[in-house]
């Protein structure tokens, strides 16, 4: 199980909601579920003040409470129940290798497999895991968990608008899932992607099925924002226009003697970039150990806000030596708008949380095709 709450009911054939709350905004998605895509009815953006938000964690709730339900307003007709999407330092997702044992067993004492892998004590977490590997010597599970607290706050503060949240989801799945419903499949078998958002920078591994790394890196877009702020005395305003206007690619050119605020920036982006590629490393490092062959990571998505920076895929590129794109789920063919037009400033790479909880009935179907193929192919072999 990839999400830490869930119910019985998995919503097909009707609007599905989800909400992305952040740093720096609500973001809530209403869309249709068609076969292997999805068709937007709305997408909603409401800006949230400074540490309203923090680290995945409810500082401000009457703040916060205020902006949602001035969500909802714009939002109009809605569904009565939604997916949360969460992140932060504090949330755990990890592959975790135990001894054998069947899945009934662990069901009962993940709490006590689950605590040493956690920063607190198990009951301060949901806690969920999905087997990935059973073997004669070991038992693979991917290890899911949140701050029951925290998690807690957001669900009570969505409730108290006469929404049920179905799901709670951490943010690297619902990444993975819209890149995974982009391309079909089709992507290398290890590839990273980043999600640069306000507060934090989250890196992320996929080897093959299973979410091999995530971390959460303190470095984003509000830390280029305070140096540009602090050096310079830009207001908030100013600073946002600064960092849009900032072409990442003329750092390649050696240009940013010309232009201070890019020099100024430089020295915080390879700071960001060490850090993924110590991550990437790490990564490397136990693949090998534990398969004793090559994993290389061979494509770099980015998303986030953040990742609208001009040059950003460039210039990432250029240092780290891998293929690197935007991911902009808007351009995929199984993303539609229908009659919804989304204002010209929304651009699918702020959105790929939201939408990709909103793919979970996607998901879902084609877990069940597989299961049902697997079904038939074992009463063929009997």
């Amino acid at each position: 199980m990839r999400k830490v709450r869930k119910t019985n009911r998995q919503p097909k054939g009707e609007a599905f909601m989800a909400f992305d709350i952040g740093s720096t905004s609500i973001k809530l998605c209403i869309a249709q579920v068609q076969g292997r895509s999805i068709t937007i009815e709305r997408l909603v953006e409401t800006p949230l003040p400074p540490n309203a938000v923090r680290e995945g964690t409810l500082l401000e709730p009457d703040t916060v409470a205020k902006a949602l339900r001035e969500t909802l307003q714009q939002a109009g007709k809605h569904p009565k129940a939604a997916v949360l999407t969460i992140a932060g330092p504090h949330t755990t997702a990890r592959p975790v290798r135990l001894p054998p044992m069947p899945v009934e067993v662990l069901e009962k004492s993940i709490q006590f497999e689950a605590g040493r892998y956690l920063p607190s004590a198990a009951e301060e977490h949901f806690i969920g895991f999905e087997v990935v590997e059973q073997g004669e010597e070991y038992l693979e599970i991917l290890l899911v968990a949140a701050p029951r607290a925290s998690t807690e706050a957001f669900i009570d503060l969505i409730e108290k608008h006469n929404i049920e949240v179905e799901l709670v989801e951490l943010q690297p799945f619902a990444f993975w899932r819209a890149i995974q419903t982009a391309y079909r499949g089709h992507t290398p078998p290890a590839y990273a992607f980043v999600d640069i958002g306000g507060g934090h920078t989250q890196v992320s591994v996929v080897r093959g099925p299973l979410l091999a790394l995530t971390r959460h890196i303190p470095i984003a877009g509000e830390t280029l924002s305070a140096a540009l702020k602090g050096y310079f005395h830009y207001s908030d305003e100013e600073a946002e226009q600064i960092k849009r206007g900032l072409n990442l690619a003329d750092l390649i050119e050696h240009i940013p003697q010309e232009n201070p605020p890019l020099r100024l920036v430089q020295p915080i982006l390879d700071e960001l970039i060490r850090e993924i590629r110590r991550s990437l490393n790490y990564y490397q490092s136990q693949f090998q150990s534990q398969k004793g062959r090559e994993g290389r990571v061979e494509r770099l998505y980015l998303a986030g806000g953040t990742a609208r920076m001009q040059g950003i895929a460039t210039y990432f590129e250029h240092k780290m030596g891998i293929p690197t794109q935007v991911f902009d789920p808007f351009q995929s063919e199984a993303v539609n708008f229908g009659n919804f037009v989304p204002d010209p400033e929304m651009l699918g790479c702020q959105w790929v949380n939201a939408l990709g909880a909103t793919m979970i009935p996607i998901e879902q179907a084609e877990r069940d095709i597989w299961y049902a193929a697997t079904e038939s192919l074992e009463e063929v072999a009997a």
